[in-house]
């Protein structure tokens, strides 16, 4: 079972197990005193079972890859990178480390998410299946072809929390109604220092991209979106998704990268919303300024 199944295993929570075990001796600690920690008897009084929420969200962590269980112990992953161990950038480094679990690890328990993330990564920015009964008008297009497991409004909820996250959608109010975005800006903007080798680099932008995808593949010529495309068809060859391309223009616009366009080189289409004059820049160079969050 994935996060996207288990509405009781949250961010939230996530992070509170692990801001934890960063800060305990050896990162470990008795399962049995981490949930009273975290889920006091106070809070649970009642409830179908013991600790619910500590107990889901732990089994998540630990199948996903994040903690480990041993001898009645738990404690966080050792084989995790040590930036995101250490106790300084480990919280802050946290939603990179999930995505990394979830879509770049080969993780099966979680590909029904992944292909879920890159669905909503391929719509349109400018006009996305914004809330859940828009969702559930776009899904029985793709009955037949690839069933998404988003089938009613708790996993759509799930959704807008763990993408929300990892930095790739946001939300906000309107007409007394929670709409999403699929802008993956905050996530490009967290792994600048894994898409740029050094300061000043200047790439291909399809090298670029080649390396997001590899990083995340959610993104375009990423295994997961290449399986959400191959169905729904949408993007052209050497166009961006608008969604990719609208973040991409964003770091720009706060001057974390440099689009160049060389017109002997390599282009690519960066396409803008529709009735736009200039609905789409033709990109063949992407550069680091330097800036890290």
């Amino acid at each position: 079972m994935s996060v996207l199944k288990q509405a009781l295993a949250t961010p939230s929570r996530f992070r509170g197990i692990y801001r934890y075990l960063l800060q305990a001796a050896g990162q470990r600690e008795k399962k049995e005193t981490l949930g009273k920690m975290l889920s006091p008897a106070e809070l649970v009084q009642d409830k179908p079972s013991e600790r619910p929420m500590f107990t889901h969200s732990l089994r998540e962590a630990i199948k996903c890859g994040l903690l480990v269980e041993e001898d009645e112990e738990i404690a966080i992953n050792p084989n995790l990178p040590e930036i995101a161990r250490n106790v300084q950038t480990g919280d802050r480094e946290l939603p990179n480390t999930l995505a990394d679990l979830f879509f770049a690890s080969n993780n099966d328990d979680e590909k029904d998410f992944g292909l879920v993330c890159a669905w909503y990564l391929s719509q349109d920015i400018y006009d996305p299946p914004n809330t859940w009964e828009k969702v559930e008008k776009e899904l029985p297009s793709l009955n037949g072809k690839i069933d998404l497991k988003l089938t009613s409004n708790t996993l759509y909820g799930q959704m807008d929390d763990w993408m929300g996250y990892m930095g790739l959608l946001w939300g906000h109010s309107f007409n007394k109604k929670r709409v999403l975005v699929p802008d993956p800006t905050l996530y490009l903007k967290r792994n600048l220092s894994y898409l740029f080798h050094e300061k000043g680099e200047k790439l291909l932008l399809r090298d670029f991209i080649s390396r997001l995808a590899t990083k995340c593949p959610l993104f375009e010529t990423g295994q997961l979106r290449e399986t959400i495309e191959a169905i729904i068809g949408k993007r052209q060859p050497n166009y961006l998704s608008t969604s990719t391309a609208f973040a991409l223009f964003r770091l720009q616009d706060e001057e974390y990268i440099e689009l160049i366009r060389d017109s002997d080189a390599d282009l690519m289409i960066l396409p803008k919303a529709k009735g736009q004059v200039d609905n789409q820049s033709r990109i063949s160079h992407i550069k680091g300024t330097g800036c890290r969050v």
